[in-house]
C-alpha cells in the first residue's frame, strides 16, 4: 500500500512538472502585446532589454534553438532570451560550453540580437556563479563577435537617437507614382547633420515611406540594385552571403569630376534584426577584403578592384519603424571618408549632406517596385532564388505590430 502510495506521488509530481513546462510554451505562443512604435530613445533602449533575472525553468533546454528557428519560440519576446537558462548555482564550465555553442547557432540563424541578449543573459549567471575569467575576458571568437555585434548597434542607436542633431533641411515630398494614400505630413522628410571630433559631421535622414515594412526592406536583400536607388553607389555586387540577412557586398562609388582621381569602392558587410516590437534595425560597415569569410570571397573582391581604386570608410545603418500596415519610417546616418585629400573635409561633408537628402524619396521609388504589382515583385516568389529568403523574412516580421494596433 505504501509503495501504490509513493507512486502515485511520483505520477502527480509528474504532472505538475509537465503542465509547468507547456504553460512556458504557452506564454511564448501568445501574440505579443501591441505596443506603440517606439522613439528612438526608446528603440535605442530595447538594444539592452534585460531579462528576467530567475531564467532557470524545467524544460528540455536542447531544443530551444530549434524551437526559435522554428518560431515556436518568439525571440523579441520579453524573457526570451533567458528562457531555458540555467540557474546559477548549476552553471559549470561544460554547461557553458554549450550555451555558448548554442548562442553561436542563433548568430549563424540570423537571431543576432537575440545571441547577444543571451550571451548577456549567461554573462551575468556566470557572474552570480563566480566562474572565472568572466565571458568578455575569454579569448573566445564566439563571444567576441558576439559582443560586437551589441557594441556596433549601440553606437548606431546612439547616433540615431542622440539630441545633437541640428535640422538643415526639410521637404515635403509625394510618394512615387502620386498613390492616393499621400499626404505632405506623412512624407515629410528630414534632413540633420552633427559635429563629429575632427571637424567632420555625419548627416542622418528621416521620413515615412508608404510602403509595408516588407517592401521597404526588400531593397536592402538585392545588392545588384542599390547602383539605382543608393545615391553615391555606381554598382555594387554581393561576393559572399553568409546566411540570409547577413551579406558581404562590393560597391563602386560614382566617379567623382576631378582630373586624376583614382575610382574608389569598399567591401561592405551589413545585416539585420528585428530590434522590438515595431522596429528592424540594419547595420552597414566597411571591411578590410582580407577579412572576407572565405578564399573565393576575397577573390571575388579582388576581381572586382581594379588597382588604382582607392578603398573608402563607411559606417551607418537604419532604423526602421513600423507606423501602420502601409506605412515605415526611415531613419539613416552614414558616416563617410572618400578618402579625398584634394577637398576640405567640410566640402566633402556639404556634399554629402545634399547627396543624402536624395535617399528616402529614392528608397521609395525602389520600395515601390518590390509590391505585388512592382517591376521587382517576381524576385519574392518562386522560382526566385531569393523566395526562400524572403518567407523566412515575412515569418520573422509577423511578430511585428504597427503603431496603435490592438
Amino acid at each position: 500500500e505504501a509503495a501504490e502510495v509513493e507512486a502515485e506521488a511520483e505520477v502527480k509530481a509528474a504532472e505538475a512538472e509537465v503542465a509547468e513546462v507547456q504553460v512556458v510554451f504557452d506564454e511564448e505562443e501568445k501574440e505579443p502585446p501591441a505596443t506603440s512604435a517606439p522613439s528612438e530613445t526608446a528603440a535605442a533602449s530595447a538594444l539592452h532589454e534585460r531579462p528576467p533575472e530567475h531564467a532557470s525553468l524545467k524544460t528540455p533546454r536542447q531544443a530551444y534553438v530549434e524551437e526559435v528557428c522554428a518560431g515556436r519560440i518568439d525571440g523579441t519576446a520579453a524573457g526570451a532570451a533567458a528562457l531555458l537558462l540555467p540557474a546559477a548555482a548549476a552553471l559549470d564550465e561544460a554547461e557553458i560550453e554549450r550555451l555558448l555553442c548554442e548562442c553561436e547557432a542563433l548568430y549563424r540563424a540570423d537571431q543576432f540580437l537575440l545571441a547577444m541578449r543571451r550571451l548577456l543573459a549567461l554573462e551575468a549567471l556566470a557572474s552570480q556563479a563566480g566562474l572565472q575569467p568572466p565571458l568578455r575576458e575569454r579569448d573566445d571568437i564566439r563571444v567576441s563577435t558576439i559582443l560586437r555585434t551589441e557594441a556596433e548597434l549601440e553606437s548606431q542607436l546612439n547616433m540615431i537617437a542622440s539630441d545633437e542633431w541640428r535640422r538643415v533641411a526639410h521637404r515635403a515630398s509625394r510618394p512615387s507614382g502620386g498613390s492616393a494614400r499621400s499626404s505632405c505630413k506623412q512624407y515629410d522628410l528630414d534632413t540633420y547633420v552633427q559635429e563629429l571630433p575632427g571637424g567632420r559631421m555625419a548627416v542622418k535622414v528621416v521620413g515615412v515611406v508608404p510602403r509595408s515594412i516588407e517592401c521597404v526592406l526588400a531593397p536592402l536583400l538585392q545588392p545588384e540594385l542599390y547602383g539605382s536607388w543608393i545615391p553615391g553607389i555606381k554598382a555594387a555586387l554581393q561576393v559572399c552571403r553568409a546566411s540570409n540577412f547577413r551579406r558581404f557586398i562590393h560597391i563602386k562609388a560614382l566617379t567623382v569630376p576631378i582630373p586624376f582621381l583614382a575610382p574608389r569602392h569598399a567591401v561592405l558587410t551589413g545585416y539585420g534584426d528585428i530590434l522590438s516590437a515595431t522596429s528592424v534595425m540594419c547595420y552597414i560597415r566597411s571591411i578590410d577584403p582580407s577579412s572576407l569569410p572565405d578564399e573565393p570571397a576575397r577573390v571575388a573582391a579582388a576581381a572586382l578592384t581594379s588597382d588604382s581604386s582607392v578603398a573608402i570608410d563607411i559606417t551607418g545603418g537604419f532604423l526602421f519603424e513600423v507606423l501602420s500596415p502601409n506605412e515605415t519610417r526611415v531613419s539613416s546616418t552614414m558616416q563617410l571618408d572618400p578618402k579625398l585629400k584634394l577637398l576640405p573635409p567640410r566640402a566633402i561633408d556639404w556634399f554629402m549632406k545634399h547627396v543624402a537628402a536624395n535617399l528616402i524619396p529614392m528608397y521609395d521609388k525602389m520600395a515601390s517596385k518590390f509590391e505585388p504589382d512592382g517591376q521587382h515583385a517576381h524576385l519574392m516568389v518562386p522560382p526566385s532564388n531569393d523566395a526562400a529568403t524572403y518567407e523566412e523574412l515575412r515569418r520573422r516580421l509577423a511578430v511585428l505590430q504597427p503603431d496603435g494596433a490592438d
